[in-house]
């Protein structure tokens, strides 16, 4: 009798305690879906108040660019002096600004009572791919830039060679870590899919190993400051095979010596 008696005062216990935490639960569901109406009341009814007031576009903020003409996105905007803020589509003026030559991204806010705010994300160009004749642009990412003219890029580096374009940004990348070395490349081929061969702008040549490049660039480097051997009248620097080095003189070289 005793156990029966713990038995039901536990379960009634245990009931009213579900009971109440289901009678809470409900009612939070019912503030939250009122809530949610009356919210969307408010934004349809502050929507309809800022068209009424038909504030106008004043001022156009643009961030992030250094070789996009301000003013050509602010024609791809396609304002006109009594643009409606609200009203105007971002979208469409997203579309209309990715398709200037230097942007790869851009974002568009609305700043209200009247302004616009821009930021460009541009192209960063770092090498010119030289592939069936022809010469494109490539960025960090190494995709193609359309539109830009590769024959204005003096500063950059070629690239060629079969799958070279895969490859560009890891190779330009391990190149800027020896800036010394780095300048003086002019061109860089990539052979039979596994190594590279690198130009340097006096002439000079260099058939880096398939594995290790890195290490043979800080030897070559550890060689040009004790004897400038990359100044040298050398034509080519092989370096293909492991703890060897084989040296080309010029020809120029070789006819003085006959």
């Amino acid at each position: 009798m005793i156990k029966e008696k713990i038995f039901r005062k536990v379960s009634n216990k245990y009931l009213k305690r579900i009971f109440y935490t289901t009678i809470l639960v409900l009612a939070f569901m019912l503030l939250f879906f009122q809530a949610n109406i009356h919210s969307t009341k408010l934004a349809s009814n502050s929507s309809k108040f800022l068209s009424k007031l038909d504030l106008n576009i004043q001022e156009v903020k643009i961030e992030g660019t250094k070789n996009t003409d301000g003013s050509d996105i602010v024609s791809a905007l396609n304002l006109s002096k009594d643009t409606p803020l609200v009203k105007f589509n971002l979208q469409d003026a997203n579309n209309r600004i990715s398709r200037l030559d230097w942007v790869k991204d851009v974002e568009i806010k609305k700043l209200y009572p009247s302004t616009l705010k821009i930021k460009i994300y541009e192209y960063e160009p770092i090498a010119i791919w030289i592939y069936d004749g022809s010469k494109f642009v490539i960025d960090q990412d190494g995709q193609i830039i359309k539109g830009l003219d590769p024959n204005k890029f003096k500063n950059l580096k070629f690239v060629a060679g079969y799958n070279a374009l895969d490859y560009i940004p890891s190779i330009i990348k391990s190149l800027g870590e020896y800036p010394g070395f780095d300048d003086r490349v002019k061109s860089i081929l990539r052979v039979g899919d596994r190594r590279w061969t690198v130009r340097l702008f006096n002439g000079l040549e260099i058939y880096f190993p398939e594995t290790g490049m890195s290490k043979a660039i800080e030897i070559l480097q550890n060689l040009d400051n004790e004897t400038q051997l990359l100044s040298r009248y050398i034509d080519v620097i092989d370096m293909r095979l492991p703890n060897r080095m084989d040296i080309m003189p010029s020809i120029d070289i070789k006819r003085k010596s006959i």
